[in-house]
């Protein structure tokens, strides 16, 4: 188990039901890329351990990361691996923006719609953006444009991530606040069904680390998890309400006086 002693969340106010509204992703996504990098500390560290677990063989020349961000994981790759080619597509043009800016070749691109040929990479990469996705579209397209004996290595989140915060706002309405999280073995299974072979999926837990309630939602906003679910909810939480979910909150404290998070992460690594 890592903690991290920062005020980095993940998901909160966001919603899967049949489809996810990718207009609003997108604009919650071009808000945040000018404060992205300065507070989205567990999302770096996830990119770091997924590095880690590369094997120091593996050289790949044409490299695709799907669903960039600001470039920090491009910029990883780029560094292990100078000579490869390395191309990053994101959702959001700002991030994309971001990306060029680090002197990485990106464009925009849905990883349910990648804007790729057949077979184009033998590497691909993607941390902490599939969970935005359908699996079955976004594996199934990652899987296309995989080169026949590339490798796939990526990140996603599983149940029990933030149950703090679905603990804090259980029963207060009908809203659902969080990702529909996949279960370990669902998630294996819809790679499976894309076409994957030699799955391989290492569960880690992390835990963010907060000083109060409210700061712990500015910054939810500030790296852009604060829109996009559809069916947005149309009223306010009242007063009353507001001091229930705190309140169920300040029981969590940890010994160091902290609001924690617990993000469950998946890293997954695939060939074709």
């Amino acid at each position: 188990m890592r903690r991290l002693d920062n005020r980095v969340a993940h998901g909160l106010n966001k919603r899967i039901m049949t489809a996810i509204d990718k207009n609003k992703i997108r604009s919650a996504f071009d808000r945040a890329a000018n404060t992205y990098d300065a507070i989205a500390t567990f999302q770096h560290r996830v990119c770091e351990r997924l590095a880690e677990h590369f094997p120091a063989t593996l050289a790949p020349q044409h490299i695709l990361d799907g669903g960039c961000g600001t470039g920090y994981g491009a910029s990883l790759l780029q560094r292990r691996w100078p000579s490869a080619e390395i191309v990053a597509c994101d959702l959001a043009p700002e991030m994309v923006r971001k990306t060029q800016e680090r002197g990485i070749h990106a464009l925009c691109g849905d990883l349910e719609h990648l804007p790729f040929s057949d077979a184009r990479f033998d590497f691909i990469w993607s941390s902490l953006a599939l969970q935005w996705c359908d699996p079955a579209q976004a594996y199934a397209e990652l899987f296309r444009v995989l080169a026949p004996g590339g490798m796939l290595a990526c990140t996603t989140l599983t149940t029990g991530t933030l149950h703090e915060l679905d603990t804090a706002f259980s029963g207060i309405d009908a809203h659902q606040r969080l990702l529909d999280f996949h279960p370990v073995q669902q998630t294996r299974e819809a790679f499976y069904k894309a076409g994957f072979t030699d799955i391989r999926i290492i569960p880690e837990t992390f835990i963010t680390l907060h000083h109060d309630f409210r700061s712990m939602l500015e910054t939810i906003r500030g790296i852009g998890a604060g829109h996009s679910g559809q069916n947005r909810r149309r009223a306010l939480m009242g007063k009353d309400a507001w001091k229930t979910v705190q309140a169920r909150f300040e029981t969590m404290r940890t010994p160091e006086g902290m609001l924690p998070n617990t993000y469950e992460v998946l890293f997954v690594f695939a060939k074709k």
